[in-house]
């Protein structure tokens, strides 16, 4: 669950989403998290790496899992919530049990994590950023950036007996840590989806006809199970996708 001080950060989001003009005029852009000089209300318009160095990474920041925030995301994100918890809802009334033990719990998990407005950006690297503008954003009223400290654990959750937090090792695949946190009968045996703490998702294939070269797992990074195909197929094709895309959206907690 994310925490207090990051739930305020996107409540206040959300509610620009319904009265942007009034959080206008009062929210600036706000640097949080691992910084020695973190502000709120700092000025649009200058470059997004600008206000990263400004604000000062403190020793411990973790860049690569910051979540760059904004209003303008809010409303797919929102429809794309929308959608998942219809098809949670469509796999509860399916006549298997571990298909809706997977359905309540992603249920619970998707109460606890609301829309956010995250954007991915390839890379946060500030100093490069600034010769590489495409990849700089021009600061907008309501942005946020939030930093955290390096974590020392990453997520298994979806098609598993219970969700499962496992030190991060460098050395281990991915479905090295499915295998410990152990898959449900409801899991699809084909895929799994791997959300890096950047955002990005990498589609990895598991079985012998599609088995994917190792694939590491960042700190911080969470590994998505999906319920078979054969389930989702008749609600939503893209169910499994959608919602790791969903997941990507998420800021990393330490």
């Amino acid at each position: 669950m994310l925490d207090k001080r990051l739930l305020k950060i996107i409540a206040a989001l959300l509610l620009s989403a319904f009265n942007s003009t009034a959080f206008a005029q009062s929210a600036g852009v706000t640097i949080d998290g691992a910084f020695y000089q973190p502000e709120s209300g700092v000025s649009p318009s200058g470059r997004l790496a600008d206000a990263i160095l400004q604000a000062s990474p403190r020793p411990d920041a973790y860049l690569l899992g910051s979540s760059f925030l904004r209003t303008e995301n809010l409303d797919g994100q929102i429809r794309l919530r929308a959608g998942l918890a219809y098809g949670l809802a469509q796999l509860q009334k399916i006549d298997d049990g571990q298909v809706n033990g997977f359905a309540q719990s992603m249920i619970e998990w998707l109460a606890s994590h609301p829309a956010t407005g995250r954007v991915v950006l390839s890379r946060i690297a500030p100093r490069l950023m600034q010769v590489q503008p495409n990849n700089n954003p021009i600061l907008a009223e309501g942005d946020v950036l939030l930093v955290p400290v390096r974590p020392r654990t990453i997520t298994i959750l979806g098609a598993v007996g219970s969700f499962c937090s496992i030190a991060h090792d460098a050395q281990r695949d991915a479905r090295d840590y499915v295998r410990e946190c152990g898959m449900s009968k409801a899991a699809d045996l084909n895929t799994l989806y791997v959300i890096q703490p950047d955002g990005r998702i990498q589609q990895l294939g598991i079985a012998l006809w599609n088995r994917a070269d190792t694939q590491a797992v960042a700190p911080g990074g969470t590994i998505f199970v999906p319920v078979r195909e054969s389930v989702t197929d008749s609600i939503d094709p893209a169910f499994n996708r959608d919602f790791a895309t969903f997941i990507a959206t998420q800021p990393i907690t330490p």
